[in-house]
């Protein structure tokens, strides 16, 4: 038999694992118009623990292609969700994003548009 003693840097409290469980809410936007091409997130969304995920949600009334701006503070990159090609205009999309400490993530799409519905959770302890 083996008996494992648990260190202080091994403990947390119910609370704490628990906390980290629950998803936080970073963005929400309803039915609001944005401008095609720019950022429509008044600020960077950045993430709370060196790497989470977020999960999005969007729905728009105009076909578009979505894309994340995530920026590590000297270059920005363009990823595009759903391989590129456009959503279709009042259809409910879900994307997982992997973000890393260092990224400030904002969002676009191509289009002018009105945004139905856009959440961002952060996810710390993701279950797939």
């Amino acid at each position: 038999m083996v008996i494992v003693t648990a260190t202080s840097r091994d403990t947390r409290s119910a609370r704490q694992v628990s906390r980290k469980a629950i998803p936080l809410q970073k963005a929400h936007i309803h039915d609001t118009s944005v401008q095609a091409n720019t950022d429509f997130l008044a600020s960077d969304l950045t993430p709370s623990d060196p790497v989470v995920m977020f999960r999005v949600q969007m729905q728009s009334d105009t076909a578009a292609v979505f894309s994340a701006m995530v920026s590590d503070g000297s270059t920005e990159v363009t990823l595009k969700f759903n391989e590129g090609d456009q959503l279709t205009a009042g259809a409910l999309y879900i994307f997982d994003l992997l973000v890393h400490v260092d990224d400030n993530v904002n969002f676009q799409v191509d289009q002018a548009a009105k945004i139905e519905k856009f959440i961002v959770h952060e996810v710390l302890w993701a279950v797939q």
